[in-house]
């Protein structure tokens, strides 16, 4: 009888097994036979599910940002104001409640190898990743708005929120300067301005 293996499953397996790998070698240096090692896989194996070393990358960083927004989930409850689920959501980059140092360096990574090759299927993934935060961040504010914490226009602000936060991001890595206070300053402000008064 033969074994049926649910490919989705076997695939996101491979990527949590390889998630410190990736973060210890980083983008650059990770190559296949490490990730078949990692796994506990043959090499040919891991091209049974994934296309190249870069496929196995989209499926680490999809599974870290649900892993993320788990942790949104854990750490907010009813009590939790929509600014500190923002302030939350955006500790990807502010690193403030989790180290996220490593994640961040292999994220320039991406984003370097994007620029360079002019690659469209990375152009692709990291449009997905976006659209997945912005889901999340649309979210956080639609029921901000309900539940009449903010004012109705803020969800104008959303993809704004999102580009000052890649902007300061990628402003820190050109210039080699901290930019996460003035990230949290910018956000502060913002939620100063769109915060319904009691």
């Amino acid at each position: 009888m033969a074994i049926i293996v649910d490919k989705k499953q076997k695939r996101k397996d491979i990527a949590v097994a390889c998630t410190d790998l990736l973060l210890d070698k980083g983008l650059k240096n990770l190559r296949i036979a490490d990730i078949a090692k990692t796994a506990g896989i043959g090499k040919g194996t891991v091209y049974d599910y994934f296309a190249n070393k870069e496929a196995v990358v989209f499926e680490i960083i999809r599974n870290l940002i649900v892993e993320h927004q788990h942790d949104l989930s854990e750490r907010s409850d009813e009590n939790t104001s929509c600014r500190q689920k923002v302030l939350y959501l955006f500790d990807f980059y502010l690193c403030e409640y989790k180290d996220y140092s490593k994640h961040l360096e292999v994220y320039k990574e991406y984003l370097d190898a994007t620029i360079a090759s002019k690659n469209s299927v990375m152009y692709a993934f990291n449009h997905e990743c976006i659209g997945f935060i912005q889901q999340i961040l649309s979210a956080i504010i639609e029921d901000g708005i309900t539940n009449k914490e903010l004012l109705s226009t803020s969800s104008e602000l959303i993809e704004g929120m999102i580009a000052t936060e890649r902007g300061f991001m990628m402003l820190g890595w050109t210039e080699n300067k901290c930019y996460k206070h003035k990230f949290t300053h910018y956000i502060n402000t913002l939620f100063d301005l769109i915060e319904i008064k009691p």
